[in-house]
């Protein structure tokens, strides 16, 4: 229609008068920043790591390929000892890591990650960054993760009423991911951890 051609002539001419507000506007339509702030070194690291992901959209599978690496040093003590060991050469962990995270089998910005983490210095806090950036995912997936920590282990009708206060707190439309522990060395027989921040 007529008027349909006139706001496209408009919205046009706007675009070539204000290059900015366009680009703002696009910037504006699909937004890459991560769903929440970390702080921190590693929280800075995640989110990088997740603006690179959306943007390429492999969030979903770069958190696979964190957490297969994840299991990997967990599982292999001599490897974690490798990584964190201070005396190994910043260009020998760089090249260690980068024989395992080899493309294709993982994407570039998985690869890139650990070759930079190598590089800096930082290859031993590769599980605080996975962390940060599982925490990420689990924002963007309208989840929040919640650590129970209690002197002894709590009763399921104990663990349930928690639960459901948390839930209440947190508000709808979100879920809550809950992580029990045990610590009988803790004050006051209850601590509650939402994100990285206790109660």
């Amino acid at each position: 229609s007529l008027t349909y051609c006139i706001i496209i002539s408009i919205m046009n001419r706007s675009m070539r008068l204000f290059p900015t507000a366009a680009r703002a506007f696009s910037s504006k339509a699909v937004s890459h920043a991560p769903p929440k702030k970390i702080h921190g070194t590693t929280g800075r690291y995640a989110g990088a790591v997740y603006t690179a992901a959306s943007k390429a959209s492999l969030l979903d599978k770069v958190e696979g390929e964190l957490l297969a690496v994840n299991d990997l040093i967990g599982k292999s003590p001599n490897f974690a000892a490798f990584l964190a060991n201070p005396t190994i050469s910043r260009q020998d962990k760089a090249t260690k890591i980068g024989d395992l995270v080899t493309e294709p089998k993982f994407t570039h910005i998985t690869r890139n990650l650990f070759l930079t983490l190598a590089a800096n210095g930082r290859i031993g806090d590769s599980d605080k960054v996975i962390r940060d950036f599982s925490e990420l995912m689990q924002a963007a997936r309208g989840s929040v993760k919640v650590t129970i920590i209690s002197a002894e282990v709590l009763k399921k009708k104990q663990l349930e009423s928690i639960q459901a206060g948390i839930t209440a707190m947190v508000g709808s439309g979100k879920t809550v991911d809950v992580d029990t522990q045990v610590d009988a060395s803790i004050l006051g027989g209850l601590q509650v951890m939402v994100g990285d921040r206790f109660l």
